[in-house]
């Protein structure tokens, strides 16, 4: 009789350690699966702006070199302009410089 006690006694020990460590990691297994997940979602956020951010560079570069070409260019027909009007004699204002 004394170790069918034991016995049960032992097992319902296992069986309470089972159950605390179930709770205990159990929760924070969970815990970290959820950390994990918003982690990954994270990630991914961070790869679309990453890409969206090098498309937005991109067309800046672009509008950039854009704007160089526009200068360049409104500076030859200011020249030329200019030009025209000094040996047509027909004088007047000269054109406003374009801003730097």
């Amino acid at each position: 009789m004394r170790w069918a006690i034991t016995v049960v006694a032992v097992v319902l020990a296992v069986a309470a350690g089972i159950l605390v460590g179930y709770v205990r990691w159990g929760t924070e297994g969970t815990h970290v699966e959820r950390v994990e997940q918003h982690l990954e979602s994270t990630k991914s956020e961070a790869a679309t702006l990453r890409s969206a951010n090098e498309q937005l560079e991109q067309r800046l570069q672009q509008v950039t070199k854009e704007q160089e070409r526009l200068a360049q260019e409104n500076e030859i027909l200011r020249k030329q302009q200019t030009t025209e009007r000094l040996l047509g004699g027909s004088g007047g204002e000269l054109p406003e410089l374009p801003p730097k």
